[in-house]
Parts: C-alpha cells; sequence; structure tokens
C-alpha cells in the first residue's frame, strides 16, 4: 500500500468517526438534552424537576452542609460540620430525607444536607464504603480489617449472608455511632 493511500484511508476513517461520534452524542441526548445518566444529582434526590432531574430554580444559590447530627428538634436540625463548626437550620414539611422522615434522623448519624437561606432542602445519609478481611463474627457484629490495617467493627443484622473470619469483602453502608458501619450490602471479594 502507498503512502498515499495510507493517508486517504487514514483520512476517512478519522471523518467517519468523528461524524459517527457526533451522531452517537446527538442520538443519546435525545429531545430534552442530555440522559439522565449524566443529569446533576443532589442529596435527597431527584425534585420536582422535569424527568426526574432536581429543580434547578429552587437548588440556585444553595450550599452543602456534611458533618454529624448533632440535634433533631421539630423544625431545626443542628449539624456538627466536619471543619468543627456547628450550623442550626430550619425544617419544615417540604425537607427531604432521602428514603426517611427528617424527625427519624438521630445524634451522630452522618449526613449530607442542602442548604439555602439557612433552610434545610434535602437530606441524606452519607455511605459509608470500606473493603477487608473480616475477623470477629459473632451473629450480627463482626470487624473489618482494612488494607491500611485500620479495624472497623461491622453491624451486620441487615444482611442475610453472613460472612466468615477470613473472608474479603467491600461493605456499605451508614455510620450512626461514629464508628461502626451498618451494612447493608456486602459483596464477597475474590481471594
Amino acid at each position: 500500500m502507498s503512502k498515499k493511500s495510507a493517508w486517504a484511508g487514514a483520512i476517512v476513517a478519522a471523518a467517519g468517526l468523528t461524524v459517527g461520534g457526533i451522531a452517537v452524542a446527538t442520538a443519546a441526548e435525545g429531545p430534552d438534552g442530555p440522559p439522565a445518566a449524566f443529569a446533576e444529582r443532589h442529596p435527597g434526590g431527584p425534585g420536582p424537576g422535569k424527568h426526574g432531574r432536581p429543580d434547578k430554580a429552587a437548588l440556585k444559590d444553595s450550599t452543602l452542609v456534611v458533618g454529624r447530627v448533632k440535634s433533631v428538634e421539630t423544625g431545626k436540625l443542628v449539624i456538627t460540620k466536619d471543619d468543627g463548626g456547628e450550623v442550626s437550620l430550619t425544617t419544615d414539611g417540604s425537607t427531604k430525607l432521602r428514603g426517611g422522615d427528617v424527625a427519624g434522623l438521630k445524634a451522630d448519624q452522618r449526613v449530607t444536607v442542602r442548604v439555602k437561606d439557612g433552610k434545610a432542602l434535602n437530606v441524606a445519609l452519607a455511605k459509608a464504603q470500606a473493603r477487608g478481611t473480616v475477623k470477629d463474627v459473632n451473629g450480627n457484629n463482626a470487624t473489618l480489617v482494612q488494607v491500611d490495617g485500620l479495624q472497623t467493627p461491622l453491624d451486620l443484622s441487615s444482611v442475610t449472608e453472613k460472612p466468615k473470619n477470613g473472608d474479603l469483602v467491600a461493605v456499605t453502608g451508614t455510620v450512626s455511632d461514629g464508628k461502626t458501619i451498618k451494612v447493608d450490602k456486602l459483596r464477597q471479594l475474590p481471594k
């Protein structure tokens, strides 16, 4: 094959990929914009916006607070932020908690809160993730020894198939007391 025909083939292939790439991107977007998989996600789940997307007008000028619940009262949520500061937020019937009711929050639960003008819009329990080797299995309790040697207590009460000592696992859950992961998903990893 000559250099001239090789270059011609490369140019045609590049043009085809470019046109094909544009066609694929356009087809993936659909009539109303990008697909939901690429939509902006906020704690608390989708808002009242179009196609399950958050209402961007309601989220405009909002901020994110990450920390631990200090206290919950009717109409008030106090968070100890990760930086050590404390913030008192108002709540009402429109304040959403992913998977529950704001009144069900407990002290020391780790949360992410979308805030606007001092009001909690959306609250989500922060998910903890860890990988390691299980030891000291005792009913619904166990210890996870992570790769870095950190030992984390596990609450396995929500897991139907309990791991055994020595199992290598990946866990996902919530931290309610500041140290124990209440596991809601456990996946066995290959050894």
